[in-house]
């Protein structure tokens, strides 16, 4: 994996922790942990911004381009939608379209919602962009590859793929754009993420 690529992810969490509220005398997680951040919102922020991640591989990657994402107007009944990351492959002329899920366990109602929003973008893509084949999907970014998912999640993949939407990982990703990143490349940058940030800007049990 390319240094820029750790120094990025590394910029993105660190963005993250600096800004996050910690916990204040008077609750319990300060009763029991101290002055910790709140793992469960700091979660749902990586969830949103690590994004950023994947796009900066992909303006990196040689034959692609980032296409206009975020809140997109009229895509369907006049109704807008959030794209997560879009890329065109110049190449081969494809748009490739992802939403970004860190945890594919949604619950009844949310995965539904996230399948129809996939389709409804990918029909929206086909008329903007005529001349170009499109793949949409979900990206599961919390593992490599799919190999070592727990079978809970195995019945929301197969959920999925019966709507139409496939289901990708960071190594589908990658290969996509061409970039040599391996599964040990991967795991090892967040372990260096969790050991370069967590121990030196959060003390977890300072009390």
């Amino acid at each position: 994996m390319k240094q820029i690529f750790k120094d990025k992810a590394n910029e993105i969490i660190e963005s993250i922790v600096k800004k996050q509220k910690r916990s204040e005398p008077g609750s319990l997680p300060y009763l029991f942990w101290g002055n910790k951040i709140s793992e469960q919102s700091f979660y749902i922020k990586v969830g949103r911004n690590f994004e950023k991640w994947f796009k900066f591989i992909a303006e990196n990657s040689i034959g692609f381009e980032l296409l206009p994402d975020g809140i997109t107007k009229k895509v369907s009944k006049g109704k807008s939608k959030d794209i997560d990351f879009i890329v065109l492959d110049t190449n081969n002329k494809t748009v490739y379209y992802l939403e970004l899920k860190s945890n594919l366990e949604l619950d009844t109602e949310k995965l539904p919602a996230t399948i129809d929003k996939v389709n409804l973008i990918e029909k929206y893509l086909t008329k903007t962009y005529p001349e170009y084949k499109i793949e949409s999907g979900i990206l599961h970014w919390a593992v490599y590859d799919k190999n070592i998912l727990a079978k809970k999640y195995l019945t929301k993949i197969k959920q999925a793929e019966a709507s139409g939407v496939s289901v990708k990982y960071p190594k589908d990703l990658f290969k996509i754009l061409n970039q040599n990143i391996s599964e040990t490349d991967y795991y090892t940058m967040f372990n260096d993420i969790k050991k370069n940030l967590f121990i030196s800007l959060i003390d977890i049990y300072t009390i």
